[in-house]
């Protein structure tokens, strides 16, 4: 019997491949995969030991693998099969294609002529066999899914800040950074903010922004802790996935520095038809632009005040 399970990915191909061969982290990212050794490991092969969640059983095989890294194939055969098998192999190939590149899983087995006591539930040829394509159907496409998500997850990723040095006291520049309910008063790029929950360390609101041309309404939870306020966006704007981030204020000579520091995690399909390293640096300029913004705000509100330090 032979199965195939494809996916596509937005990522280079060899980034791909390299993720397939890294057995080890196999566990921390197949939701199926209890356990993962590599028993011996060359450029061109691979000896593996596997433990897995299959339908509601455990089950433990070995198998050696054959890598064509040019090719960027990994054939593989179970020299120790699990319980039910009386042989598998298949092959992993990766493959360039227009927007990344896609990963074909392939498995090809046989069941034993006698399985009756070997799984709980399976007494029959046919019963193992329907077991088997029903582990293979469920774990590949957990697999392939927790591939795509992790590595593209690692790939739109992005992480950066932008600084600025005020003369103006701690106290006043965070207590600005802080009050987000008015920061319509205060912002440019603001139009409104409605506060949902607030108490001396935590707070959730939702604000609406100028975004270049655009108008975005955000929502985002934050936790104020000394000199740091951490938050994160629950349900962040189309072009991302995940945006957290701080501002710190930290004390200088020539007054407070500033942070405001971003992770994002871009969305894949707002940005089909721009290259990711175009897409972050747009995305950065963007996010960039607003917090330097807060910053000039907050130095225009204090300008001339009892709160400058110069």
């Amino acid at each position: 019997m032979k199965t195939n399970h494809t996916i596509n990915v937005n990522c280079e191909a060899e980034v791909a491949f390299s993720f397939c061969l890294n057995v080890k982290n196999w566990p921390s990212v197949f939701p199926p995969c209890l356990a993962a050794n590599v028993v011996s490991e060359t450029q061109t092969e691979q000896v593996i030991e596997i433990t897995a969640i299959a339908n509601d059983s455990i089950l433990s095989w070995t198998s050696k693998r054959e890598i064509d890294r040019q090719a960027r194939t990994i054939c593989f055969k179970q020299t120790k099969p699990s319980s039910l098998l009386k042989y598998m192999h298949g092959t992993w190939q990766v493959t360039v294609q227009d927007n990344g590149c896609s990963i074909e899983l392939i498995h090809e087995f046989e069941v034993k002529e006698a399985v009756a006591g070997l799984v709980e539930g399976v007494e029959t040829r046919e019963q193992a066999h329907s077991y088997m394509l029903e582990c293979i159907e469920r774990n590949s496409s957990k697999e392939l899914n927790a591939i795509k998500e992790a590595i593209e997850k690692q790939v739109l990723s992005h992480e950066f800040e932008a600084s600025m040095t005020l003369p103006y006291t701690k106290s006043a520049v965070f207590q600005l950074l802080r009050d987000a309910k008015h920061w319509p008063q205060l912002l440019p790029h603001c139009e409104k903010v409605q506060m949902h929950y607030q108490d001396h360390e935590n707070q959730e609101f939702t604000m609406v922004v100028k975004v270049e041309d655009k108008e975005e309404k955000i929502r985002s939870i934050r936790k104020v802790e000394g000199g740091k306020i951490s938050y994160f966006q629950p349900s962040p704007p189309p072009a991302l996935l995940e945006h957290q981030g701080y501002w710190t204020v930290k004390e200088v000579e020539e007054g407070v520095e500033i942070t405001s520091w971003h992770n994002i995690v871009m969305n894949a399909d707002f940005w089909t038809d721009t290259a990711v390293d175009q897409a972050k640096a747009k995305i950065e300029t963007a996010i960039n632009n607003n917090s330097i913004g807060t910053m000039k705000a907050i130095d225009s509100s204090l300008k001339g005040t009892e709160h400058e330090t110069a």
